[in-house]
């Protein structure tokens, strides 16, 4: 009989072949649960065994040694490039990054995965993130206020708190901050209802040198387990893994074949499989010891943890899909 498995996630569209039964496992009778927003702790939630986990909280907890309990995989279920997330408005002058020292963004969490990363392109690009004046607010007036939105990260002059948490898409039109950095983009930006645009206006070529430069995409949120779950059935992180790999390349392969879904989804696709490496995505440790020890030395010089950390220190146990 297969072991039940629950497990929490976003609503990802390559979960489709798990969700309706094409990708299964023998040995594990997985339950998933789609969420709006991520749990904080797998260790503590009675009503999963799983969950997808943001890297940058892991890395947090391990810094500051509140991270029992877990048991951490280098399974990156979010992968994302940066330079896209960092925009302004249409009638911006601002069409660079090495233009945005001195400047006022705003942005709603300072220690995100993705937002540490961000920065880290503006620090490639030569900028001093200490010259920039940071407000934390919420993105659109339709999200929740945080009167204690990133507290311990406050320090009163460059990273500051919008008091009355005016949203950031409002605060970019009166002129009160030029750049917003932003993970999801808000209803109206893709139609153009907003009026904002990318700071770099082909943020794919600037993606690509990225990548080419590196050799990754950016790791976002990571796959949790409960440990004393794990202690009992050690063969279940394996399993797992595997299983929902299958389930992203499974919709790899049926997005290929059905690429109607979008007018020009089959360009992106065609990118995808020619100018990122076929296993850029790839799960375990060796696959991401070198972009998870970037993003340690980042979270580290941008002043969020107080310890150095390594890819050794969050996966300890180096899982890796081997046969």
């Amino acid at each position: 009989m297969a072991l039940p498995l629950r497990i929490k996630f976003r609503d990802w569209d390559f979960w489709t072949p798990l969700l309706l039964g094409d990708v299964k496992s023998e040995k594990l009778d997985i339950r998933p649960t789609r969420v709006a927003s991520l749990i904080d702790n797998v260790a503590d939630d009675a009503e999963c065994e799983a969950a997808e986990m943001s890297l940058s909280r892991y890395n947090l907890r391990i810094d500051q040694g509140t991270a029992q309990g877990i048991v951490a995989v280098p399974f990156f279920i979010m992968r994302g490039f940066r330079t896209r997330n960092i925009v302004t408005t249409e009638s911006s002058p601002i069409e660079r990054l090495e233009d945005l020292e001195g400047k006022t963004i705003g942005l709603s969490g300072w220690q995100d995965s993705g937002n540490t990363w961000t920065r880290a392109l503006l620090r490639r690009a030569g900028v001093d993130c200490d010259k920039i004046k940071w407000v934390l607010s919420r993105c659109t007036a339709a999200d929740k206020i945080e009167p204690n939105r990133g507290r311990q990260f406050w320090n009163g002059t460059t990273i500051t708190h919008e008091p009355d948490e005016a949203p950031l898409v409002d605060m970019l039109h009166d002129g009160r901050i030029d750049v917003m950095f932003q993970a999801f983009m808000p209803k109206g930006y893709c139609d153009g209802a907003l009026g904002l645009r990318s700071v770099v206006r082909d943020f794919k070529a600037h993606e690509l040198a990225y990548y080419k430069d590196t050799g990754y995409v950016p790791g976002i949120h990571i796959l949790a387990l409960k440990e004393a779950f794990v202690r009992e059935n050690p063969w279940v992180v394996t399993e797992l893994c595997r299983t929902l790999d299958r389930s992203r390349r499974v919709w790899r392969e049926k997005r290929r074949r059905y690429a109607e879904t979008t007018p020009w989804i089959l360009q992106d696709l065609i990118d995808e499989g020619q100018k990122l490496a076929h296993d850029y995505d790839a799960w375990g440790f060796k696959a991401n010891k070198r972009m998870v020890d970037d993003f340690c030395r980042e979270a580290y010089e941008q002043h969020l943890t107080e310890h150095l950390n390594t890819a050794e220190k969050l996966f300890p146990e180096a899982f890796e899909d081997v046969e």
